[in-house]
């Protein structure tokens, strides 16, 4: 019977399927290059921030250095207490914002606060006397404090004892433990070793909470050539690295002596001209997360995706039903030895075949077509049936129509203006069979013929004209064989 589909059945299941892969796939692309576009703007919000505090710091070294306010007594704007060996210095408010040397500015909120030795809470001593020049500059680190979100806080600690601070509940947390340990820290001796450059540290825990880390930028403070302190500024990890909706993912900072995972992308070095740093950023992913972040940002290319590949399954389905209707159909009107029309299939055309010209309507039959079979058997007789077929096919045109009906009969339908014509091509195929049929048996067959001439003008049904061919066919048959009556 042959192939009766148009397409294989692995080739509906698995084309569909691979359309479905190529969309996704493109998709796919389609949102990882959307998600390295999101990391870098990322990436470029925080090298914004870096640079901005990298300047801030600059501009504070510089400030700081050369600023000294010795007209304004400490205790008289601070209020201060004594606590566990610690001095803690805080602004008078009121007396802070309503200062005549505000220069009528509006009023701000100061948030500071100056922690020291114990000593810092005796006017006179040296740490109160160095504590006081500086302290006039408390204000400005309290102004900038809180510019951006992801800054915590900025300090100036001083090695001779005490630290500035804002906000002031950063500098709560600072105790003798900590005063004692922080000049042997590591980000305090590469603070003081490199005095060009703006040193970051971290990740570290965070001094007044039990969760989040801090990054900090820090200068070296010297004045006449000797170190005397570190300017810094603290940025909350968190904030600094929150992202947007658009990444299901993290972004993380480490320095090198920290390990990394295994599922990141986009591992970049943090640099600047001012910065020395050996951190790293990158994007910490995983799939299950962006598989789900995908379909949320990428539903419509996925509807998309699922749409073609069950409108592409059902329409090669229904081509491959289409085709095999067709097929059965065909089937049904040929013959399925020769391949020439049966008798339903030949009066199917006779309905449908609009001529202008005359029709001969010819009935062939074998002689003595019993006798082969008995003589030599139903395959050779079935090859005869075969040859005689093929000569059909070879010897008519294809305007003309040939037909098996069964057994040994055939009918053609030959179309033409010229009734000799027609006749020349029925003789043609007859002395064809009879030259062909030696190849079947060694004395060879010939075959009888029966034609009936319709005109152009004629009105008359298949049926009608079959029978008067027929009578033909039984002429020739009964009046000596292998001839054509007309």
């Amino acid at each position: 019977m042959g192939n009766q589909r148009r397409f294989s059945l692995k080739f509906v299941i698995f084309f569909p399927l691979f359309l479905l892969c190529v969309v996704m796939l493109v998709t796919a692309k389609n949102y990882y290059d959307a998600m390295n576009r999101y990391i870098d703007l990322e990436y470029a919000k925080i090298d914004r921030a870096v640079n901005r505090a990298v300047k801030v710091l600059t501009a504070l070294d510089y400030s700081f250095v050369n600023y000294s306010n010795p007209a304004h007594p400490l205790f008289k704007e601070h209020n201060h207490m004594l606590e566990n060996d610690l001095c803690y210095v805080w602004p008078i408010d009121v007396l802070l914002l309503e200062n005549t040397h505000s220069g009528g500015l509006p009023a701000v909120e100061l948030d500071y606060m100056i922690v020291g030795q114990k000593e810092l809470c005796e006017p006179g001593s040296d740490l109160f006397k160095v504590a006081e020049k500086k302290a006039g500059f408390a204000p400005s680190l309290s102004f900038l404090h809180d510019i951006e979100s992801h800054i915590l806080g900025i300090h100036y600690i001083d090695q001779r004892g005490y630290v500035i601070s804002s906000p002031e509940t950063y500098a709560k947390y600072f105790t003798q433990e900590l005063w004692s340990t922080l000049k042997a820290r590591p980000f305090w001796q590469k603070t003081a070793q490199d005095t060009v450059k703006v040193t970051m540290s971290g990740p570290a825990p965070m001094l007044d909470r039990h969760d989040g880390q801090v990054i900090s930028l820090t200068v070296p403070i010297y004045e006449k050539g000797e170190h005397q302190g570190v300017l810094s500024i603290d940025f909350d990890v968190d904030a600094l690295l929150k992202t947007t909706d658009n990444l299901a993912g993290k972004l993380h900072v480490i320095s090198n002596v920290m390990s990394m995972p295994d599922n990141v992308l986009r591992v970049e070095a943090l640099e600047h001209e001012r910065l020395s740093s050996n951190h790293k950023i990158f994007y910490e992913y995983n799939i299950l997360d962006e598989l789900k972040n995908l379909l949320v940002f990428e539903k419509y290319s996925v509807a998309v995706a699922f749409f073609i590949y069950v409108l592409s399954t059902v329409a090669l389905f229904l081509v491959n039903a289409r085709t095999e209707s067709r097929y059965f159909e065909e089937l049904a009107a040929k013959d399925p030895m020769t391949g020439l029309l049966n008798r339903r299939g030949m009066e199917a055309v006779w309905r449908n075949k609009i001529t202008k010209k005359n029709i001969a309507l010819a009935v062939f039959d074998i002689d003595n077509f019993k006798s082969i079979n008995d003589t030599y058997g139903h395959d050779v007789g079935d090859d005869a049936i075969k040859a005689v077929a093929r000569a059909i096919k070879e010897n008519i045109r294809h305007t003309d129509v040939a037909s098996r009906f069964g057994g040994e009969e055939f009918v053609l339908a030959i179309y033409d203006e010229d009734i000799e014509c027609m006749k020349l091509i029925l003789q043609r195929v007859a002395d064809s069979i009879a030259a062909s049929s030696k190849k079947v048996i060694k004395e060879g067959f010939t075959v009888s013929g029966g034609v009936v001439v319709k005109g152009s003008t004629q009105l008359a049904s298949f049926d009608e004209l079959f029978k008067v061919a027929d009578e033909k066919l039984y002429e020739a048959k009964t009046t000596g064989k292998n001839k054509i009556c007309y």
